[in-house]
């Protein structure tokens, strides 16, 4: 991967930009690549750094709650550690426009058969209900090696960096490890962004894409407490059991997935299984563990703090995650996997959503009560959701991107 040209935030000449974007992943990047083709002056702020691949997973940290939710800061956001899963979601008929280019743009296409792993054949051949998994991946590159989520060895995974490279080669400026305070605001008009140490850009309009963690603690900063609430996570766990030389850990992850009322289940392995089966006293190497995922829509009644986040396991959420881990579980003991070995990982979320969209009219348009103030994240994504959302985020940042141009 060559390194994106940014500058030091302390460099950049002060000057009136047409919008700023704060955050770069699949929301920033694509509302920067979008406004930028169009001849606009945009400044793009991350908060996090750029990392090479291999090292794309020290973006994460941890939100501690119910439900542990992994957060990732760094130059392209969550793309870079995703799987590069493009579903569509139930916004389709609003955005079919837009998600047809974003599909095209990424080269989507659904897994191709040589690239299933034999322990997801081996799921495959229990159900015919199973639907091959969308990915923005070049299959000529791919290798297979089930490193998706710590960071593509073969950069044959899309993420937002790409979109960030178009923008820059149209003069859009980028500038890394900038933690925005707040918003400017002016009368009801955005004209601006202040960062932590004081500084401030001035701007026709702000567009805030930092993610639904950092936008709403951006927007209460700026006096506007409503956001934060309404948080949901696509609350998931794994599960898992020993089957020898099965070597899911080396196969590329959610190659395809059942589409249940309320969850999904989708083949994954996860590297807190081991520890986990051999507290049974099964001696076993990575490869022996064949595993599912369990993806619930989760209830919309999380919270963002200044310093962390509330995120509880509701009654409802709970029967879900119990109804798919019942199914996962018989499917697994149908490959082959030792019933008495099988074990599930702790609530975790990585697709964190919901928390101001009570501060939009809908997500299509993503203005807000402050002139010139717009939002384009999954923060403004309606919940529940219980489905990868890159690629409705970048939709709706490409329908937000036409309407600030008067095309949509």
């Amino acid at each position: 991967m060559l390194s994106i040209p940014t500058k030091p935030f302390a460099s950049l000449a002060i000057k009136l930009f047409d919008f700023i974007v704060v955050g770069s992943g699949a929301g920033g990047a694509t509302v920067a690549k979008e406004l930028s083709a169009a001849g606009k002056k945009v400044l793009l702020l991350e908060r996090g750094i750029q990392l090479p691949p291999r090292k794309s997973s020290k973006a994460y940290s941890i939100l501690k709650s119910d439900v542990e939710v992994w957060h990732t800061q760094c130059l392209g956001g969550t793309t870079v550690v995703t799987m590069g899963n493009a579903v569509r979601s139930k916004l389709d008929g609003s955005l079919s426009r837009y998600y047809a280019e974003a599909e095209e743009g990424l080269g989507v296409i659904p897994v191709p058969e040589d690239h299933l792993g034999m322990a997801t054949k081996s799921l495959l051949s229990l159900s015919d209900e199973w639907v091959r998994m969308p990915k923005a991946i070049d299959f000529s590159k791919c290798r297979g090696c089930g490193h998706c989520s710590s960071g593509c060895p073969t950069s044959a995974r899309w993420d937002a960096t790409a979109y960030i490279r178009e923008a820059i080669s149209n003069s859009c400026k980028v500038s890394t490890s900038v933690d925005i305070k707040k918003v400017l605001i002016k009368g009801n008009r955005a004209v601006g962004v202040e960062a932590s140490d004081g500084k401030t850009f001035e701007a026709g309009g702000v567009i805030l894409a930092a993610g639904a963690i950092e936008t709403p603690r951006i927007l209460s900063r700026s006096g506007i407490i409503s956001a934060g609430k309404g948080l949901f996570v696509d609350t998931f766990v794994t599960i898992g059991g020993f089957k020898r030389g099965v070597s899911m850990d080396r196969e590329l992850g959610m190659a395809a997935f059942l589409k249940r009322e309320g969850y999904l289940i989708s083949p994954h392995y996860s590297s807190f299984l081991p520890n986990l089966i051999e507290e049974k006293g099964v001696s076993l190497k990575p490869s022996d563990i064949l595993s599912l995922m369990v993806k619930i829509e989760d209830e919309p009644i999380g919270e963002v703090t200044p310093n962390g986040i509330v995120k509880t396991i509701s009654r409802r959420d709970s029967t879900l995650l119990e109804s798919g881990k019942r199914e996962a579980m018989e499917l697994l003991i149908k490959a082959g996997v030792d019933s008495d070995t099988v074990v599930s990982v702790h609530p975790r979320g990585a697709h964190p959503g919901g928390t101001c969209s009570n501060m939009v009219k809908s997500p299509l348009e993503a203005s807000t009560e402050i002139d010139s103030l717009y939002i384009s994240d999954a923060s403004i994504l309606p919940g529940p959701f219980g489905l990868p959302p890159m690629l409705t985020i970048i939709a709706i940042s490409k329908r937000i991107s036409g309407i600030l141009l008067g095309r949509a």
